[in-house]
């Protein structure tokens, strides 16, 4: 009777240690499987996160499709989806001014991207469009996060070293496809955000819009860039879906050129968002329309 009970308090006890093995081992593999929890600004990280994380994250971008990045203004929802998450990624203070307050007040690590950059002009917020910033931000998200889950650093590490692999291929490409062109002159119906590219690949970026993407141009603007695409015999120009479509068209009319798009990636429409085109899909439109409308060989 005695073995027996002795029997019993035994095989209870390892019962006992197999069972809390086995809860320490499911709370390691929930803890391993678990997803980042990151918020975004709007779609510039929001892509750039999807490169880095893949299937690791779980991301919310805070900025609707065509929401307008220069006039957005966060609501409680945005607070309540920043201070649910591990990180929150925005491109730079002179983008989104609001981004840094909203973060701090709610207590999540707030993160520029735009920051040890290889490619600056101050004069140029528009860091992404170098591909070698693009680059660099999404190195700083995956170092920065990776640093925080060790156990997805492998992963996270990988998809950015192939991110970066992608922009030196575009930066290879654009260099070969845009240096024999008919006409190195872009007229775009926009805001001044391809400084970056026309500097690098030397070309003449010619923008109506200033560097807003809300700002207006002013009637003897578009009256002398309608002249100086008729006297040059421009076959086509250049637009942004995101900005007033309407008077890309007047302009086209009123010049007889056609109309090309180029794409900014920091706003976009709810059909590209839903498509989750990629910021490398999105250079590639861009190179191939650039390609069309300078009559390049």
């Amino acid at each position: 009777m005695e073995f027996c009970l002795k029997r019993i308090i035994h095989i209870t006890a390892l019962c006992a240690v197999i069972l809390l093995f086995i809860a320490c081992k499911e709370k390691e593999i929930e803890r391993n499987n678990s997803k980042i929890k990151v918020a975004v600004s709007g779609y510039l990280p929001y892509t750039l996160a999807k490169s880095i994380f893949a299937d690791t994250a779980e991301i919310q971008m805070l900025m609707p499709p065509a929401a307008g990045v220069h006039s957005f203004e966060p609501s409680p929802k945005n607070a309540l989806q920043i201070k649910n998450a591990d990180f929150f990624f925005y491109i730079s203070d002179r983008i989104e001014p609001w981004a840094k307050s909203l973060s701090d007040g709610v207590g999540t690590i707030g993160i520029a991207l735009a920051y040890n950059l290889p490619d600056i002009n101050p004069k140029d917020p528009h860091y992404w469009m170098s591909f070698q910033n693009a680059a660099a931000m999404a190195g700083n998200m995956a170092f920065i996060t990776s640093e925080k889950f060790p156990q997805l650093k492998p992963v996270i590490l990988g998809n950015a070293d192939r991110f970066e692999n992608e922009m030196q291929l575009l930066d290879k490409l654009y260099k070969q496809l845009l240096s024999n062109c008919k006409t190195r002159d872009i007229y775009h119906i926009g805001h001044n955000a391809f400084g970056y590219i026309a500097r690098k690949y030397n070309l003449n970026f010619q923008p109506l819009n200033g560097s807003l993407s809300e700002s207006e141009p002013a009637a003897a603007q578009m009256a002398n860039m309608i002249k100086e695409i008729k006297d040059k015999k421009t076959d086509y120009i250049f637009s942004e879906k995101i900005i007033n479509p309407k008077l890309a068209s007047v302009i086209a009319a009123e010049s007889g050129a056609k109309i090309l798009n180029l794409y900014a990636v920091e706003d976009i429409t709810k059909e590209e968002f839903e498509k989750e085109t990629s910021y490398t899909q999105f250079m590639m439109m861009n190179l191939e329309n650039l390609v069309k409308g300078l009559a390049c060989n």
